[in-house]
């Protein structure tokens, strides 16, 4: 068995299993149940029953008050039961099967001595067989009774659908055969187009016969002209509605419009789950791109904010070490002497490293002089180079005072600027506070 029909017997059990079904003969022939093939079984023993009717989860059955099967189950109700279904496939080939029960009603039928019905209720779940035919069957009902007057369009499709060979069809108004063209059926009613005057067709008894080409059968269906009209450009064409007779309309034209409407409605939650399918992926797609551009849009911000905390930092260190060059410039100026005493100070060194080179120069001519002279003798020799000696030390000596003088003159006028500078300074802090 497929997984459809798997889930249709499911949904069947799930939703009509307490759905009762009266066994007519009208019944019995949809349901092609062989209603001398019905058997109940206890103790031992077999006897035939008359099944009046059953549902997913019980059944009820009439016996003979003097049947075996009435006397065993009268011993002992609790007795365990099982009761036989026979149906007729397709081929002609009957199907049996076994439903264990218990038995837990028996009355007499109609106040009748001689019959009996029994109430057996089902120990477990019936066999797949049984839950198809009876769920189909109660399915057809209930379609019928809730959409009545859905109408499906004759066209190709539906046709199909339906088992309808052609859209021609025989039309009887008065039990005379006339030609008509379908243009769409219901469960309680058909739309033709025939040759005729509209108020010579209304009100009248009419009966439309189809025939399905998958069984082979035709269908003769009752019913009364409620409505006809001209067709629309043509004074010789009407369109009428047929109404059927409720309690008339044969099963079978029941179960081809059910086939057709619960296909259609399979097909549109089909498409719907396709739909809903394709929306929740393309929502997917839409999050996932969302989400790509969001993170991109994060890490362009991020770098953004990098780049201007790098830049900030770069301008903090820049202005840190403008703050630090200011700063020592500050200090620098505060010790800077003044342009007098530069220039006091540049004479001074000059005035010193002028008399420099003029000692080195004397010494340099004493003892180009001492080597020019002419040797007297050892004792005048050394006696000049004795008095050349003392002289360039003298000259040494000389030339450290002068240098001593200078620094002391210098570090004398170093010490006045501060002096001066530190006062101005103070001069400059205490105004703003006065």
């Amino acid at each position: 068995m497929g997984i459809e029909n798997s889930n249709k017997i499911s949904r069947y059990y799930d939703y009509f299993r307490d759905k009762e079904v009266v066994f007519t003969k009208a019944n019995l022939n949809y349901l092609r149940m062989d209603p001398r093939q019905i058997y109940i079984k206890c103790n031992g023993g077999q006897w035939p029953c008359i099944i009046n009717s059953t549902s997913l989860q019980m059944a009820k059955v009439i016996v003979g008050t003097s049947s075996g099967a009435y006397v065993e189950i009268n011993k002992k109700k609790e007795i365990p039961v099982s009761l036989r279904f026979c149906f007729i496939d397709e081929d002609g080939a009957p199907v049996f099967f076994f439903v264990n029960c218990t038995v837990t009603e028996i009355k007499a039928y109609q106040g009748s001595n001689e019959l009996a019905i029994v109430t057996l209720t089902f120990t477990q779940r019936p066999p797949d067989d049984l839950i198809s035919r009876i769920g189909e069957f109660v399915e057809v009902n209930e379609n019928f009774n809730i959409r009545k007057e859905e109408r499906i369009g004759i066209n190709k499709n539906s046709m199909r659908e339906l088992g309808i060979l052609k859209e021609e069809s025989v039309i009887f108004i008065a039990n005379v055969p006339r030609r008509c063209i379908l243009k769409d059926v219901s469960f309680g009613g058909a739309r033709v187009m025939l040759l005729g005057i509209p108020k010579f067709l209304q009100d009248k008894i009419v009966q439309l016969r189809l025939l399905f080409s998958d069984t082979n059968e035709q269908v003769a269906l009752n019913g009364t002209v409620v409505n006809a009209v001209f067709m629309e450009g043509r004074k010789d064409i009407s369109i009428v509605n047929i109404q059927f007779n409720a309690a008339e309309i044969p099963m079978s034209y029941k179960f081809h419009i059910n086939r057709y409407i619960t296909s259609y409605q399979k097909k549109i939650i089909e498409n719907q789950m396709k739909n809903a399918e394709a929306a929740a992926k393309a929502a997917e797609e839409e999050a996932k791109k969302a989400a790509e551009v969001k993170a991109e849009r994060e890490k362009k911000i991020a770098e953004n904010n990098a780049a201007e905390a790098a830049e900030e930092q770069k301008a903090t260190a820049k202005a840190a070490g403008a703050a630090t060059g200011t700063a020592a410039n500050a200090r620098e100026g505060q010790t800077a002497t003044p342009a007098e005493g530069q220039a006091v100070g540049a004479e001074g060194e000059q005035k010193a490293e002028g008399e420099g080179p003029k000692a080195e120069a004397g010494a340099e001519g004493g003892a180009e002089d001492a080597s020019e002279a002419p040797a007297e003798g050892a004792s005048s020799e050394e006696k000049t180079a004795g008095e050349n000696a003392e002289q360039s030390s003298d000259t040494v000596a000389g030339h450290q005072l002068k240098m001593s003088a200078t620094d002391e003159k210098a570090t004398a006028f170093k010490q006045k600027v501060d002096s001066e500078l530190d006062d101005a300074i103070a001069n400059a802090e205490s105004t703003p506070n006065s």
